[in-house]
């Protein structure tokens, strides 16, 4: 994007940035040398359903876990469409508005699927409209236009009331009006602070913000899905709130976190963005959740190993983006090469702890898909095609779902009383005004 190039000083130090956030795992550096270099050639399919979840709802949990999933991804698509105003990259803004308007498909789909047709289609109504409020929004802080700003805040603290009946309405009075537009205007708010703090140069904040947001998705998903399946006795299925179901939703919240943030960083890496290094840490605190979740669901010895693995490949992946940046083949094909040491150690990791339910090799393959999405679409990015970009990025975020769903099945058992739970409430405060 329209920004200036940081010094190579900096840039190389994003990468050992991200590697420290698995120190305490006992991270080591990324072995240059291995199995040959693997070009990033992989489709962007999401391949990986294929073989692993089936992307047919068929029952409570699979309401719950998709209406997570596509309310997790929008935050993090909406907050970045967000961003395009700021940077000044009409390009970028119309990739990211197709991604969302993808997006919205697939919220309408899931709707439609939990409460009726009629419900989705209302659905669509108002949820395109919070879309281009926030999206006015957007351009009014790019041009410094307080009173335009003004007027799309307004119009969206009207909508919040509005969107809390018609979901009032659609689950028959089990989610109140006033609970649902409270819900959304933490969701607005958070909206409102990732872009301003963006504006004003503050990327930690941002970061925090974005954080924050697509925490809080899994939460009001979570509730949403909950009042759809919900029995005529008032309780839930069984196994809509199991622990296998827990560590499933908590995996992917995670997981697909990850993915969401190596895009971040990566991207702000080669376009050498000021944002770089908050995008960095913001990807070592998911980092550390993720080796917190390790933990709780293998114990401390797995978890470390799990936590050197897992740095590496993040270490060669934001290597590879400093080899884009850099135009440097060597750097790139070192980083590729240690991509291609990942799936052997890790599957060396899962094959005893899925006690032979589930081939680990799955989850390896899948991962190294994972990777190669990565690697394409940064490498899309730097070449300003920001169509393709979106697409290996949209693939992507969809992939670790169906990994984090056979993840769960290789963990099985095991998980601990740390392990995640899924929704987790993250207390940002979002429905505070301006």
């Amino acid at each position: 994007m329209t920004t200036t190039r940081r010094p190579q000083w900096w840039v190389a130090g994003a990468a050992t940035l991200l590697l420290c956030a698995a120190c305490a795992g006992g991270a080591q550096e990324v072995r240059s040398a291995g199995s040959s270099s693997t070009s990033p050639t992989a489709s962007a399919s999401g391949g990986a359903h294929d073989h692993m979840a089936s992307e047919d709802p068929a029952g409570p949990t699979d309401v719950r876990l998709r209406m997570e999933q596509v309310l997790g991804h929008h935050a993090v698509l909406m907050i970045r469409l967000m961003r395009g105003p700021v940077d000044n990259e009409p390009t970028f803004v119309a990739a990211a508005q197709g991604a969302l308007d993808r997006n919205t498909d697939e919220l309408v789909d899931a709707v439609g699927h939990a409460y009726g047709s009629d419900a989705g289609t209302q659905f669509r109504s108002l949820w395109e409209e919070h879309v281009r409020l926030l999206h006015e929004y957007s351009e009014a802080v790019a041009d410094q236009d307080q009173a335009g700003m003004d007027k799309a805040m307004s119009a969206l603290d009207a909508y919040a009331d509005r969107y809390g009946q018609l979901i009032a309405t659609a689950t028959g009075g089990k989610l109140s009006a006033d609970a649902v537009a409270a819900g959304v205007a933490e969701h607005i708010h958070h909206m409102i602070r990732a872009t301003d703090a963006y504006a004003a140069g503050d990327f930690r904040g941002a970061f925090r913000f974005q954080r924050e947001a697509y925490a809080a998705m899994f939460s009001t998903a979570k509730s949403l899905a909950g009042a759809a399946v919900t029995r005529a006795n008032g309780e839930l299925p069984v196994a809509f709130d199991s622990p296998v179901e827990n560590l499933r939703s908590g995996l992917g919240q995670l997981l697909g976190e990850h993915v969401e943030l190596a895009f971040d960083a990566t991207r702000a890496i080669v376009a050498g963005q000021p944002a770089a290094e908050a995008a960095a840490q913001a990807l070592n605190e998911n980092t550390q959740d993720i080796l917190t979740a390790m933990q709780g669901a293998v114990g401390d010895k797995a978890s470390a190993a799990f936590g050197r693995v897992w740095a590496a490949h993040i270490n060669a992946l934001v290597a590879f983006s400093v080899g884009v940046a850099d135009d440097d083949d060597q750097a790139q094909a070192a980083a590729r090469a240690g991509l291609d040491d990942f799936p052997g150690k890790l599957s060396a990791l899962l094959a005893p702890l899925s006690q032979g339910n589930v081939a680990a090799q799955t989850v390896v393959a899948a991962l190294r898909e994972h990777d190669q999405q990565l690697l394409q679409q940064v490498t899309a990015y730097a070449a300003k095609d920001y169509g393709t970009s979106h697409d290996l990025a949209y693939a992507g975020y969809d992939h670790m779902f169906a990994i984090a769903t056979t993840l769960a099945d290789v963990l099985g058992g095991q998980a601990g009383g740390t392990a995640p739970r899924g929704g987790a409430d993250t207390g940002g405060g979002g429905a505070a005004r301006r």
